[in-house]
C-alpha cells in the first residue's frame, strides 16, 4: 500500500514547489472575506465598545502554525466581533487540555489524539472547528535513502512520538510488516537525529519538523501517512462544554472572527509570518521558515469539507474513522460517538455570517 509520497531537494525548489503547489490547492475555495454591510460595522462598533474576554489554549509556542490567530488579533477581527482573546502560549511542560477543563482557558487547540483520550476520560470538551483538515503528519528520511512505502521501515530505526506508539504499531500491522523487525525510539519536537544519522526515519508534520529540515539544508523524502491508516486531525478547536452551552453566542462570533482572520492570513501569507517573527511569535523565530511552514500548511488547511463548506468546519466522517481506529488500537473503549465527541454546527453557522 503506498501512501502520498514526496521528495524535499532543497530550500529554493522547496518554496517554489509549494508557491505551485498552494496556487493550484486554492481553486473553487472563495478565500476572499466577505465585506460587512453598514448595519454590521454598526454593530461591531458597538461590540468593540464593550469586548468581552475570551481565553484560548494553544498547544504549543505562539509561532506560525497560530497566525491566523494573531492575524486577526492585528486585523481587528475579534475586536469587531466583540471579544478581547487572550491566546496563552502551550509547550512540552505545559498541559494544554487541563488548563481548558480546569477553567483557565475555555477555547483550545490540539491534534485530535489527546482530544479523543480527555474525552473517553470523561473530561467534558466538545470540539467544534478544525484547522488542519489532512495531517500533514509523515514518515521522513534522507533523500539518499528514503522510505517511501511503510514496508520499508523494516530494519530501520524509528523515531515515534510516545503518544502515537499504539496508532504506529497498528500501521505497521495493517502494511504486513512485523514491529519486531522495526527499531523504534522516543522522538522530540527537534529532527536533528535524523541529520546525524542516530536514525533512519522521524515521525513527525511535514509543515513543521519537515520545514526545519528544509531550512537546515538537509533534503528529505516525505512519506505521508494520512491515507494509510493513521487519519489525523491537527489544530483541532476544542471547548468546554458548559462553557459552550452558556455561551453559544460568543463561541460563533469568536470562530466566525477566526474563520476571517484564517482567511486573510492564507492570502497574506508574508506579513503573517513577518508579524509572527516581529510582533506576536516566541522570541528567536526566523522568518523564512515561519514563511515556508504557512505556504506548506495550507494546502493542508483548506483540504476536505472546506471546498464547500468553508474553514474550520468538521469532517464528520473523519472524526468517526478517527474514533474506530482508537477503538480498534484499544486507547478508546467507552460507546464514543461523533455526536458525543463534536459539534459541527458552530463552524457551519460562523462560516454563514463569516
Amino acid at each position: 500500500m503506498q501512501g502520498r509520497s514526496k521528495a524535499v531537494v532543497s530550500q529554493p525548489q522547496a518554496i517554489a514547489a509549494n508557491r505551485r503547489r498552494l496556487l493550484a490547492g486554492a481553486g473553487g475555495v472563495a478565500i476572499g472575506a466577505a465585506l460587512p454591510s453598514i448595519g454590521m460595522l454598526g454593530a461591531r462598533d458597538a461590540n468593540a465598545q464593550a469586548a468581552k474576554a475570551i481565553g484560548f489554549q494553544l498547544s504549543w509556542i505562539k509561532s506560525i502554525q497560530y497566525g491566523g490567530y494573531f492575524a486577526g488579533i492585528e486585523k481587528g477581527y475579534f475586536k469587531e466581533a466583540g471579544l478581547d482573546p487572550t491566546f496563552n502560549s502551550g509547550g512540552p511542560n505545559i498541559d494544554s487540555v487541563a488548563n481548558v477543563a480546569s477553567g483557565k482557558s475555555v477555547i483550545g487547540d490540539r491534534p485530535i489524539g489527546p482530544l479523543l483520550i480527555a474525552r473517553e476520560k470523561g473530561i467534558p470538551i466538545k470540539i467544534i472547528g478544525t484547522v488542519f483538515q489532512r495531517s500533514p503528519f509523515a514518515f521522513m528520511s534522507p533523500i539518499g535513502k528514503p522510505i517511501k512505502s511503510i514496508k520499508e521501515l523494516a530494519g530501520k530505526t524509528l523515531a515515534v512520538p510516545a503518544s502515537g506508539r499504539p496508532l504506529i504499531l497498528n500501521l505497521l500491522k495493517e502494511n504486513g510488516v512485523d514491529a519486531a523487525t522495526v527499531n523504534m525510539v522516543p522522538s522530540g519536537p527537534d529532527p536533528g537525529a535524523l541529520v546525524t544519522g542516530q536514525i533512519d526515519v522521524y515521525s513527525g508534520y511535514s509543515t513543521n519538523q519537515g520545514v526545519m529540515l528544509q531550512t537546515r539544508g538537509f533534503p528529505i523524502h516525505i512519506l505521508e501517512v494520512h491515507d494509510l491508516g493513521f487519519p489525523e486531525t491537527a489544530g483541532t478547536i476544542y471547548v468546554r462544554e458548559d462553557y459552550l452551552k452558556t455561551n453559544r453566542d460568543d463561541v460563533v462570533r469568536f470562530m466566525r472572527a477566526a474563520i476571517r482572520s484564517w482567511t486573510w492570513a492564507l492570502d497574506n501569507p508574508d506579513e503573517t509570518a513577518k508579524l509572527m517573527v516581529e510582533k506576536y511569535g516566541a522570541p528567536g523565530l526566523d522568518l523564512k521558515a515561519q514563511l515556508t511552514e504557512i505556504k506548506a500548511s495550507k494546502p493542508y488547511i483548506i483540504a476536505g469539507p472546506v471546498q464547500k463548506q468553508g474553514l474550520l468546519t468538521l469532517d464528520l466522517d473523519l472524526y468517526a474513522k478517527i474514533i474506530e481506529l482508537y477503538r480498534k488500537v484499544e486507547m478508546v473503549k467507552t460507546p464514543m460517538t461523533v455526536k458525543d465527541l463534536c459539534d459541527a454546527s458552530i463552524a457551519i453557522e460562523a462560516n454563514k455570517k463569516a
